[in-house]
């Protein structure tokens, strides 16, 4: 219940301070190209090998059942759009992102640092949790938004050549609709707030000493990624009921 109450605290303070306008942009910048210009090539690499899996995949399955391929490029793109970019853009913030805000901010708890910015009259939470917040929520839509084109125009290629499906029938919208374009956005930016969240709550409870930050950050990739997993599903739920 500890966690609970940091995530509650981190984000009433975070968004009182933010209502306030005491927000700063330098240092929501500089979190943003730690947390988005950071992870770019994680992000791409993982993709372009979840795109050329997936494609090879389905239409590995679609030769088998029925060879016609016109409808490959439309289903990969929905399911790129709606689920597996979001998704996976979280899971890769929680694991490479989420674990270091655990840690750097676990560091500055165990040697008194959270506490001496207090003693100078500086709120910790708005100068440490809400540029991380801000810049986190961004680039999780930033990164989604990247590592599916990355996946799906990596597919492409591996449709074209492995299975003769020219560029002009893969490259079809014709499942994807304006529903699946904001669950997909939604997701995005639930994950994006929700890791750094999560991971900077977990630094704000770390224990005494180096392996208190290390189970800081164990524990904050842990349950990141079952958050992220666990919105995935009440999103996807409430996006089919009302979407």
């Amino acid at each position: 219940m500890g966690l609970y109450y940091r995530m509650t605290e981190l984000f009433s303070v975070s968004l009182w301070s933010l209502v306030r306008l005491r927000v700063r942009p330098r240092e929501v910048m500089r979190q943003f190209y730690a947390a988005g210009n950071g992870s770019v090539l994680f992000v791409s690499v993982t993709m372009a090998f979840i795109g050329m899996i997936g494609v090879y995949q389905l239409a590995s399955t679609m030769a088998r059942v029925l060879p016609e391929y016109s409808t490959l490029g439309g289903a990969v793109l929905q399911g790129l759009t709606r689920e597996l970019g979001p998704v996976m853009a979280g899971l890769l913030l929680a694991t490479r992102v989420g674990t270091g805000m655990a840690a750097e901010l676990g560091s500055m708890k165990v040697t008194d640092q959270l506490e001496a910015m207090k003693l100078s009259g500086v709120e910790p939470i708005e100068l440490l949790v809400l540029p991380r917040l801000i810049a986190a929520t961004a680039a999780g839509v930033a990164l989604a938004i990247l590592g599916t084109a990355i996946a799906y125009f990596v597919g492409m290629f591996v449709a074209w050549f492995g299975f003769s499906v020219l560029p002009d029938t893969y490259l079809s919208l014709r499942f994807v609709r304006e529903g699946d374009l904001i669950v997909g956005i939604t997701k995005s930016l639930v994950f994006g707030f929700t890791v750094p969240l999560i991971s900077c709550a977990c630094g704000f409870e770390a224990d005494e000493g180096s392996e208190g930050v290390g189970r800081a950050t164990t524990r904050a990739v842990v349950i990141s990624s079952f958050a992220v997993i666990l919105l995935d599903a009440i999103i996807s739920y409430i996006g089919e009921v009302l979407v």
